[in-house]
């Protein structure tokens, strides 16, 4: 009984490789119906949500992915969200109102690079409300400015790649695995969860890993205008911070809440002598 119970869990653990989590069909069929609905909706009302005042606040939620997902966002649409409010001669600045613990690589370089342009053309404020770390804080280090909600938290500046070796699990569970690859690729699929890594494969997902580090402290180091010397050595190898922290190193810039950014950003109205003396002018 308990060998049937192990084999189930080893299962419901390899049954769906890319995201490590086993769904019932149906709940996700009925999920996936309710996604769809709910993207015509937001497909029919722009991304970019553009006040009277002239400010656009664009959310950058949940785990992020390049074409976004039923549980994260979609870094093609940030960047497109970005770069309309950018080329919007109506619209003054961008907030990004961001609470996300990061996501793929894929498709973060695109999102950041829209996010530097729109800096580079009209203010462009990144809220850090409550979390930026990893792609997140990669996206934010673009903008003109970080401000972070007090109790907000950035960092986690790297990349990485996790490997699970299901093999003596499903050795145990009396499971066999045999993988055949065509011979023009035998090196395809090599970090396969059914075994250990080998020393070849490793090498390889190390310099993945390292490549996608290096381009990140790179942006990282021209959002923030420092060396990659101060990003690698002082902006947490990896860690995460809370506001106080993150600021004494130069990772974020000043705290206030989300509204005092919005209002922060608003045209101020003339002041009563303004508004007299203009009257006067037309008497």
């Amino acid at each position: 009984m308990a060998k049937g119970l192990k084999l189930r869990q080893v299962l419901a653990e390899i049954s769906s490789i890319d995201a490590v989590v086993a769904l019932d069909m149906s709940a996700l069929a009925d999920c996936l119906a309710r996604v769809a609905a709910r993207d015509e909706v937001a497909a029919a009302s722009a991304t970019v949500t553009t006040q009277a005042n002239k400010i656009a606040l664009i959310q950058i939620a949940g785990p992020l992915t390049p074409r976004g997902s039923w549980y994260g966002a979609s870094l093609s649409g940030i960047a497109s969200s970005v770069a309309r409010a950018a080329s919007d001669p109506d619209i003054a600045g961008i907030i990004l109102d961001i609470d996300s613990p990061g996501g793929t690589v894929s498709g973060t370089p695109e999102a950041a690079a829209a996010v530097a342009d729109a800096a580079s053309k009209k203010p462009c404020v990144a809220c850090v409300n409550t979390l930026a770390a990893s792609a997140a804080y990669w996206i934010a280090s673009q903008a003109s400015e970080i401000v972070m909600t007090p109790s907000a938290d950035v960092g986690s500046i790297g990349a990485m790649i996790m490997h699970v070796d299901y093999g003596k699990a499903l050795e145990e569970a009396g499971i066999g695995v045999t993988i055949i690859r065509s011979e023009q690729s035998p090196l395809k699929n090599e970090a396969h969860p059914f075994g250990p890594l080998s020393d070849d494969a490793r090498a390889f997902l190390q310099k993945r890993a390292n490549d996608a580090g290096a381009d990140f402290i790179k942006a990282v180091a021209g959002g923030r205008k420092v060396t990659q010397s101060k990003v690698k050595d002082e902006f947490g190898q990896g860690r995460v911070f809370g506001a106080r922290e993150a600021i004494a190193r130069g990772m974020a810039d000043r705290v206030a809440t989300m509204s005092d950014v919005i209002a922060g950003m608003l045209p101020k109205p003339p002041s009563r002598s303004a508004r007299r003396r203009s009257a006067l002018a037309f008497e």
